[in-house]
């Protein structure tokens, strides 16, 4: 993901990526996850998804990383919530009760910090190939030893159309996370193709992994 096309598309309003309502998949499969009141979540490339005020209604300590803060404030701003606001080394942190909100750079999220679950729907999806092996490896860090992923990514031919969103095959999820995570396929369907981009492709599917990290 190049950072100024993802700022010019937040400047823009180039921002079809973002859902005024919860996702689906994220409704119908993460309560498989079994999560508990007080637990964490992490949420990579966050953007403004009201994603986050679902997880946080389950109790969850809700984390967020978004490379820009234009999209932090508005998540607060749309959503009529009161924020503290906050700078440390990396991030500038935005928090309301449990959901803290952290704009920067993702790569430099800190080694100390461990999550009981990751939720990433539009996170892998929106970067090149050659930064996803750096994305995996923060991922990996990141949860803790039984935690679980629940990853939602597209499927298609990519040479019959440029991303983001990228098309990512069950081989290459295997191949990025199998070291650590056992890695299970739990829905696959055949999405709404909103706006032209989808238009041209044959075919394209939404598939849904569980990933649970065992070593």
């Amino acid at each position: 993901m190049d950072a100024k096309f993802w700022i010019s598309a937040w400047d823009e309003g180039r921002t079809g990526f973002h859902r005024g309502a919860f996702n689906e998949r994220l409704l119908d499969n993460f309560p498989a996850l079994n999560p508990q009141k007080g637990q964490s979540v992490l949420v990579p490339l966050c953007g403004k998804t009201k994603d986050l005020l679902w997880l946080h209604s389950l109790g969850l300590k809700v984390h967020g990383i978004e490379l820009y803060a234009k999209a932090v404030e508005e998540f607060f701003t749309d959503n009529h919530l009161p924020v503290t606001k906050n700078q440390d080394e990396n991030f500038a942190n935005y928090s309301y009760e449990n959901i803290l909100l952290s704009a920067g750079d993702f790569f430099k999220l800190s080694d100390k910090n461990t999550y009981d679950f990751i939720y990433d729907r539009a996170a892998l999806v929106a970067l090149p190939e050659t930064m996803r092996k750096d994305y995996a490896r923060v991922i990996k860090r990141s949860l803790k030893m039984g935690g679980k992923c629940l990853l939602v990514v597209y499927e298609y031919d990519q040479a019959q159309m440029s991303g983001p969103p990228f098309s990512i095959s069950e081989n290459e999820v295997q191949s990025l996370y199998s070291d650590q995570f056992s890695i299970k396929l739990v829905e696959t369907v055949s999405p709404d193709r909103e706006g032209p981009k989808f238009s041209s492709l044959e075919t394209l599917k939404e598939k849904v992994y569980i990933l649970e990290k065992i070593r």
